[in-house]
């Protein structure tokens, strides 16, 4: 048995879920009052409990407000109740009209225990109310609550508008609409608001006092200078919107310098960002300006900064909701801008395309790192690709994984869930498992939570051994042994107690039978109902990065054909369950983890066959070459007319195909360049309609094997597998000699006798002994092989033997597998051995054959005895005798049959003769020409009969031609002179006249 032991060893940490670890099937939903735009903003925050905070800017208004549309901000319990959001109150305040003012179209959070801003970018500063002079500024005005939603400190309140008391109309602060964006400096010193509307349209960016309490002399910071006011040194043009959307970090433009980032969508009819850093005068001074590539493309309408590769330079995200291209239908894209270093110069962007009308980008925010591989990811909203999407992009060392890792889509148990992904926060664990959450926010509504599953990693390190197989070792059976070196770890110490039980499924052959093709292999230990080349299992992993053995074992099916394409195994493995702990327990419940979606959770590999015929590179290259040509019975025909064998068939219903195939190399100088062992090998026979397969005959040391269709038009003929380097096969009949022979089949065909000797009569113990002789013709007269003795053996009676002059097999060859039982009596089949009308009787009485005597005694026997014989005719001393003109013959086998006994005159002897009979199965290779000196003959008698005969027909007169002369009559005529002309009278006029001429015939025979 050839055994070879496959080791895979492979270290892991796991992920479940080809959706990534955002889960989507136990999602938190909460919906708001209908038709508020309840989900027009979104945030994370967190004081002693984590909670959703969203924004609604068409909320009805308080009752004791007269106002109607007011908008508002609602705080979301972690709960599985979907309606249980509650306003919070920080707008009671009645004195003045709030009606659209849009409270909520912004908030954002510091995080856990910071503080919250949200803004009405549409509050009007009403002046000389109820008059006819009455004026209405949409100044905007934001919300500074503590981190309990309340108003606790000087900080807290809603009297940040610093468009108030400014001048006022277009060209200044008269529609500032602060608080369109807003946000907070990761340092938590610096609140951010924009103001697109401020110097017609050109935008402002505020960068308002610090935050903490112990540092109220620093700023405020305008781009616009909050004491010169000269909109001269806004970098952008009017109509431009600086500041429809802020952000800032560290590392934007030096490593530890706080830099911002302002959205001007506008501005040049293309967008723009503008990175700006304060100064020492309260002035927020550009650094650089990135300008968008299309025009109406709103290149700046979303921003978000992260460090994308972890290389403690800050990268930049912008947004283009309205890019457009027709003819790749891109309809919104991102602009991902790898930090160079704070050389902003030499900048140059990622583009992220978002499908047709999908206004992909609308969107963007930094949402931490989701799956805790120490990148931070990002997210992408795309509100009207469908009903909405939410792209989740994973960061890297190199960069933004440019192929989103998961999509989300709308809810489906909301019929009426629109715009899905308008509004995007994350960042904040929520359920406590050490995870960044996501909320997704929508125009329907409803808002939706998304928790992080815990990753587990999973590295993969492949041992194989042996790499090859084998197969000129004759054993019993080829068996691989897998070995799976199983580590899980997570990659947070919150989750230190684990135990996972993963699903491993084992396949083989995966891409043959893709093709249609069989597999090779089959899994010993597959359970019931399992296929051959498929097989289930679990393994157990408990704790952190404790190694875990599995073996599987599987089997290289026999005779397989395809030895050149290696085995390809593959197996996949998930999470069936796990269990993690130290974990936030609730009512939300735990949630399963999953595999790392950036690590192949399908490992591959392949077994490949030693390939001793293909060179050092172990590359088979092959240089098969055909040659070819037509034969009749007699000869091969050579007569072609443009390259095409002709010839007539008639009186000969036969066509003969000589095929010869080589494996050589094509150049002799460089006989390692090709020519290496053709695995596979087949030769295909396609026949026309006028034609059908007969047979074939091929070399008797190769075992061919040519196999036809059902109607005979075509044969596909196995030439080897391999079939090696130097070889020629070709399809004749050859002599082989005894000393290359090793097993009996190689000799000839089988050739069985059965003899039955009844006993009517008494126990032959009594009456003495009797011996049945076979004279076995085994030598034809010049000593070669005839008959060739392989077994003997009596039947039913093993305590019988027989005794031979010569031995039983004497040349030692390998019997074949077939038992004397059960087989045919006198069972004769020669194949590949013309016949003739002449017979040439082998027959040992006439010296024609060498025969030796086999005697077998009868003891003791009653009834009947069977004997059965077994030999080969020699094939080979057929063909001789054949390639002699001796083709035909008849062999006589005479047998024997002498009983001995004391008492003679009651059993009398006698002998019987077999004579057998071998017809030849015709092969198109022994289709030969007629010698050379019978067609002489034929030709010199043909020309004697055609003498002879021509000579019998000249002596009969045939080719004597008769003369004109005689076969013709003659005419004479002679003038009468006038004195002897006679009278006679004219029978038409009846006048006289005279003969003039006397006229004379003479015919053949003499008369006139």
């Amino acid at each position: 048995m050839e055994t070879f032991s496959k080791g895979l060893s492979t270290a892991w940490c796991f992920v479940i879920d080809s959706w990534f670890n955002l889960d989507v099937t136990n999602t938190l939903i909460k919906e708001g009052e209908p038709g508020s735009l309840f989900g027009f903003s979104v945030a994370l925050h967190q004081q002693v409990n984590p909670q959703i905070l969203v924004g609604a800017p068409q909320a009805s208004g308080l009752q004791t407000q007269k106002s109607k549309r007011t908008g508002a901000l609602y705080q979301c319990p972690i709960t599985a109740e979907q309606q249980d959001c509650e306003r919070v109150d920080i707008d009671e305040d009645d004195r003045e009209s709030k009606e659209n003012q849009w409270l909520g179209v912004t908030v954002k959070s510091q995080g856990i225990g910071g503080k919250v801003v949200t803004c009405a970018h549409l509050y009007e500063l009403r002046q000389r109310v109820k008059r006819p002079s009455e004026t209405r500024d949409p100044i905007g005005r934001c919300y500074v609550l503590s981190d309990d939603l309340s108003v606790r400190d000087d900080l807290d309140g809603g009297e940040w508008k610093f468009c108030e008391g400014r001048p006022q109309g277009h060209e200044q602060f008269g529609f500032c609409q602060q608080g369109i964006s807003a946000g907070f400096t990761p340092d938590h010193s610096y609140i951010l608001f924009g103001a697109p509307g401020t110097y017609n349209w050109k935008g402002n960016r505020k960068q308002s006092w610090t935050l903490p309490r112990n540092m109220f002399d620093d700023g405020p910071y305008e781009v616009a200078d909050e004491n010169l006011r000269n909109s001269s040194l806004i970098p952008v043009p009017s109509h431009s919107y600086l500041g429809f959307s802020v952000d800032s970090a560290q590392g934007i433009t030096g490593r530890r310098v706080l830099s911002f980032v302002a959205g001007a969508p506008r501005a040049n009819h293309t967008g723009a960002v503008v990175l700006l850093q304060k100064d020492n005068v309260y002035r927020l001074v550009p650094e650089h300006i990135l300008w968008g590539e299309e025009l109406a493309s709103s290149f700046g309408y979303s921003v978000a900064v992260a460090d994308l590769n972890s290389d403690g330079w800050t990268d930049l995200v912008v947004g283009a909701p309205n890019f457009f291209d027709r003819k790749e239908e891109i309809g919104g894209a991102v602009y991902v801008y790898m930090n160079p270093s704070g050389h902003w110069e030499r900048a140059t962007p990622i583009r992220l395309n978002g499908t047709y009308d999908s206004m992909f980008g609308l969107s963007v925010s930094n949402v931490g790192d989701l799956n805790q591989d120490g990148f931070t990811d990002i997210a992408v909203g795309a509100p009207f690709d469908g009903d909405g999407k939410v792209y989740i992009y994973l960061g890297g060392a190199s960069g933004i994984n440019t192929k989103p890792t998961q999509v989300l889509l709308e809810h489906k148990l909301f019929f009426n869930f629109k715009h899905f992904g308008y509004s995007i926060s994350g960042g904040l664990d929520i359920d406590g498992n050490a995870y960044p959450d996501l909320v997704v926010g929508s125009l329907s509504d409803i808002i939706v939570l998304y928790r992080s599953r815990p990753v587990i990693h999973v590295k993969n390190e492949l041992f194989i051994n042996p790499s090859n197989i084998d197969l000129q070792q004759k054993n019993c059976a080829v068996f691989f042994y897998f070995d799976l070196l199983l580590t899980a770890f997570c990659c947070t110490p919150i989750t230190l107690s684990l135990c996972t039980v993963l699903s491993v499924i084992f396949e083989a052959d995966a891409e043959r039978r893709k093709l249609g093709l069989p597999h090779r292999v089959s899994f010993l230990r597959r359970k019931e109902g399992e296929t051959e080349y498929q097989h289930t299992t679990e393994v157990v992993l408990r704790g952190q990065s404790n190694r875990e053995c599995h073996t599987e074992e599987f089997q290289l099916q026999e005779n397989i054909r395809d030895k050149l394409r290696p085995i390809s195994v593959s197996f996949t493995y998930s999470i069936k369950d796990a269990r993690l702990g130290h974990q936030l327990i609730n009512q939300l419940g735990a949630l399963l983890p999953v595999l790392n979606a950036a690590i192949p959770n399908t490992v591959h590999t392949e077994v490949n066959f030693l390939r001793e015929g293909c060179g050092d590179d172990k590359i088979c290259q092959s240089n098969l070459r055909l040659a070819f040509r037509f034969g009749r019975r007699l000869s091969f025909h050579r007569e072609e007319e443009d390259g095409i064998p002709v010839f007539a068939l008639s009186g000969q219903k036969d066509v003969a195909l000589e095929v010869t195939i080589t494996n050589h190399p094509s150049n002799p100088r460089k006989p390692m360049a090709d020519g290496d062992d053709a695995h596979a090998a087949q030769l295909f026979v396609h026949l026309p309609d006028s034609l059908s397969y007969s047979g074939f005959r091929g070399p008797q040391d190769k075992q061919l094997v040519c196999v036809p269709n059902t109607n005979g038009s075509q044969a596909e003929c196995e030439l080897g597998n391999p079939l090696k380097r130097n070889a020629v096969l070709f399809f004749s009949g050859t002599v082989k000699g005894e000393s290359a022979m090793t097993t009996v089949e190689e000799i000839g065909s089988l050739v069985e006798y059965e003899f039955t000797v009844a006993n009517p009569v008494k126990n032959l113990q009594t009456l003495g002994s009797a011996f049945l002789n076979v004279m076995w013709p085994y030598e034809v007269a010049n000593g070669k092989w005839l008959l060739y003795p392989t077994r003997i053996q009596f039947i039913d009676d093993r305590n019988s033997h027989c005794t031979s002059s010569h031995r039983i097999n004497p040349l030692g060859l390998t019997l074949d597998s077939q038992s004397l039982t059960g087989q045919r009596s006198l069972s004769l089949v020669s194949r590949g051995i013309f016949t003739n009308k002449r017979h040439s009787p082998c027959d040992c009485s006439l010296g024609s054959a060498r025969c030796m005597l086999l005697q077998c005694p009868l003891h003791n026997f009653d009834g009947s005895a069977k004997l059965k014989i077994q030999g080969r005719l020699w094939n080979s001393t057929f063909i001789e005798v054949r390639k002699s003109y001796l083709t035909g013959f008849t062999l006589t086998c005479i047998l024997y049959r002498n009983y001995k006994s004391s008492m003679p005159s009651t059993i009398k002897s006698f002998f019987s003769a077999v004579a057998v009979m071998v017809h030849p199965e015709h092969a198109i290779s022994d289709y030969e020409g007629i010698p050379w000196w019978i067609i002489l003959i034929a030709i010199l008698a043909g020309i004697l009969v055609l003498a002879l005969l021509v000579c019998l027909l000249w002596k009969c007169g045939f080719f004597r031609r008769a003369q004109y002369k005689d076969t013709v009559p003659q005419y004479h005529a002679v003038k009468i002179p006038k004195e002897d002309r006679s009278q006679f009278q004219d029978e038409k006029s009846g006048t006289l006249k005279k003969k003039e001429w006397a006229t004379h015939w003479n015919e053949r025979d003499g008369t006139s």
